[in-house]
């Protein structure tokens, strides 16, 4: 299958996306009945934690999925030697800490 570049641009003419062609076992655009644009302010989302998955069309707001952490098992281990020496500290002086 060939599928074609499908470009998106603004109301000047300005190239915004290209998807570029492709050939062989891809899969076809979807077709576009109505085209919708949002402009999410900056900094309001922490894309460290938050992915943008879809739009909800009638709110006009961006559905964000939340990122797995994942923590190796190096990491566990050191938070447990961190977590027993504050232990061991906070006992050591009386339970201050």
């Amino acid at each position: 299958m060939n599928r074609a570049n499908r470009i998106i641009c603004d109301q000047t003419g300005k190239i915004l996306l290209q998807t570029g062609e492709a050939t062989g076992d891809v899969l076809p655009h979807d077709e576009i009945t109505e085209l919708h644009c949002i402009d999410v302010l900056y900094g309001s989302i922490d894309y460290t934690r938050n992915r943008i998955v879809g739009i909800n069309i009638e709110t006009k707001q961006p559905i964000l999925e939340e990122i797995p952490v994942f923590i190796t098992e190096e990491e566990k281990r050191i938070q447990e030697l961190e977590n027993q020496i504050l232990i061991a500290e906070n006992e050591k002086v009386g339970g201050i800490l």
